[in-house]
């Protein structure tokens, strides 16, 4: 029977995520503890509820199962609740982009709601939760302020955060959330175990062109899909360059694509001298290898034996957190190969940045 990590380990491979935003991992006050309220779990079910917002539409949860959402509880109306709602207001482009619905929920009366809404002129409703009792279902304990929940399809808890600043929590929050929903979009790629055929592309630094597989003569050959911009890409810039210097040495090639529509030559260079890449970066401004392995997000790896062979293809491990990781996925493939043996776990999905691409070829 497989060994399930243990619940302090999962927590602690979400708290990466927190971390790298400046975000706090949330801890109970001793109001929370005499009121027996916690926080939700990642993975728990949120529990349905039925509100009305500022102008008495009502909204059930359950609507909005196939939808992903964030929900942000307010404790009433103050200064910083109105810096807050204008975060996240003057990112709902990007809540959009990535597909995400935002709904703010307070304990205050639909007319203060109105009004609030009105004058910041919001762009997402608030809901109204009197009492704050759908709060306290969620681990909000009454006066307890800026407490976001990320909810997946099936109203699924994706990430809890606390100890937000409501300044920039609106940044913060579809940052974070985009290195969550873009997961959806990957997974098992169905070239595993084929033949990948070689290809030629122009060097960001623009020191001549390569391809993928070099001169051949390496024993396996990682191609990671990395973004300059991505801050889930970037919570691995020091990964990847450790990683290539370990396994270089015993005959693996590393290869970086970007793939980005929205990133220059200039400042992928720049990104790539600043963390002191060793490896080519490679751009990929048709996508055309991006599409031709299937790629959807950075980071995203892929490992070809020495035959062009796919053989693992995913994530490079489990966790933007080096504390937090369980899985060191990428590594083990690589292990598994300069063994001579193809990697029993083939397959993970990767988590990141959706790899934006030119609309014509969407």
């Amino acid at each position: 029977m497989k060994r399930k990590p243990p619940l302090k380990a999962l927590l602690f491979t979400l708290a990466g995520v927190w971390t790298a935003a400046g975000l706090g991992i949330y801890a109970l006050t001793r109001l929370d503890r005499q009121q027996n309220i916690t926080m939700l779990l990642p993975r728990s079910k949120a529990p349905v509820f039925v509100l009305s917002d500022q102008v008495g539409r009502v909204h059930n949860l359950a609507d909005y199962d196939k939808r992903s959402i964030a929900l942000v509880f307010l404790p009433g109306v103050s200064d910083e609740v109105r810096a807050e709602l204008r975060s996240l207001k003057n990112e709902m482009k990007r809540f959009d982009k990535i597909g995400v619905k935002v709904f703010a929920i307070a304990p205050i009366e639909k007319a203060v709601a109105l009004a609030l809404y009105e004058s910041e002129k919001l762009n997402f409703p608030i809901l109204l939760d009197a009492g704050g009792l759908i709060g306290q279902k969620f681990g909000v304990a009454p006066g307890r302020p800026y407490i976001s929940y990320v909810l997946g399809p099936e109203s699924k808890v994706l990430l809890p955060l606390a100890t937000v600043q409501p300044k920039e929590h609106g940044t913060q929050l579809v940052e974070l959330a985009a290195c969550f929903f873009d997961t959806f979009a990957s997974g098992s790629n169905p070239l595993l175990d084929k033949p990948i055929a070689d290809a030629t592309l122009r060097r960001a630094d623009g020191a001549g062109s390569e391809t993928l597989y070099g001169d051949k003569k390496q024993k396996a050959t990682v191609v990671l899909f990395l973004s300059s911009r991505c801050p889930c890409s970037g919570g691995y810039d020091t990964r990847n360059q450790a990683l290539a210097a370990a396994y270089t040495s015993k005959g693996v090639r590393f290869v970086a694509v970007n793939s980005s529509a929205d990133e220059t030559n200039a400042e992928i260079t720049d990104h790539a001298k600043t963390h002191g890449f060793a490896f080519p970066i490679l751009r990929d401004v048709d996508h055309k290898i991006a599409d031709a392995l299937n790629a959807q997000v950075t980071p995203e790896a892929f490992v070809m034996d020495s035959n062009g062979v796919l053989r693992y293809h995913g994530r490079i491990d489990d966790s933007r957190d080096e504390k937090a990781i369980l899985s060191h996925d990428l590594r083990n493939a690589l292990d598994f190969l300069l063994a001579g043996q193809n990697p029993t776990v083939k397959s993970t999905t990767p988590f990141g940045c959706s790899i934006v691409r030119h609309a014509s070829s969407q």
